[in-house]
């Protein structure tokens, strides 16, 4: 049984319907966020239940939080942690039969030098020389 596996029996079993996350990356570094649980009977729970799904190299239990952040993590396939990454959702739907359908990755990807801040480009780009602020100018307070 690889990891989907289990994520699709536990979340069936303890009724989840959906689970969101949120991603977002750049740099060298990334982050998964938690956004929406939902169970089957239509509630909308605040957090996973702290259920564990095995024990980690260190004897500790691997719970099925941290399994599901390790997943959500691995989903995307570009790199959306590294140099300019990217950003995008994922929704776990268990009861769904399609692979596709049942781990659904909405990823963008940054292209290079794609920071996310068009104004200083713009500002860069649209001022000629005639309308640059001499270097002599006073800066009010």
């Amino acid at each position: 049984m690889d990891r989907k596996d289990i994520v699709i029996a536990v979340l069936t079993a303890i009724g989840i319907q959906e689970v969101e996350y949120s991603l977002d990356g750049g740099g060298d570094s990334g982050a998964t966020t938690l956004e929406r649980i939902q169970h089957v009977d239509g509630r909308v729970l605040e957090k996973l239940p702290r259920i564990p799904i095995g024990i980690d190299g260190g004897g500790r239990p691997y719970m099925l939080e941290a399994l599901l952040d390790d997943l959500v993590a691995d989903l995307p396939e570009g790199d959306w942690v590294n140099n300019e990454g990217g950003y995008g959702t994922i929704v776990i739907r268990p009861f769904e039969d399609e692979e596709d359908v049942c781990f659904d990755v909405d990823m963008t990807y940054r292209e290079e030098g794609d920071y996310g801040d068009d104004e200083e480009e713009f500002l860069d780009d649209d001022i000629d020389d005639d309308d640059a602020i001499s270097q002599d100018a006073e800066v009010l307070p």
